[in-house]
């Protein structure tokens, strides 16, 4: 294979790959401005629904054990 054609095909698939990685790159900053955008928040609402949920059933919890001792 004549040395210049050898070249054309690296230099083509060194292309691709810098292509790739750049559109990789690009999706990857998407997905993590949605999950940080859309995702994140609404699992920050629904936890801290739990959380006071889970409260709510400690404190009843903690009122039955101290009418128990009285």
């Amino acid at each position: 294979m004549p040395e210049s054609l050898r070249d054309f095909r690296e230099d083509t698939t060194m292309d691709k790959f810098e292509e790739i990685g750049r559109r990789l790159d690009e999706e990857l900053t998407r997905l993590f401005q949605y999950i940080e955008h859309d995702v994140a928040p609404e699992t920050e609402r629904r936890t801290a629904s739990f959380l006071r949920s889970v409260s709510a059933k400690l404190t009843e919890a903690a009122a039955k054990l101290e009418a128990r001792r009285k």
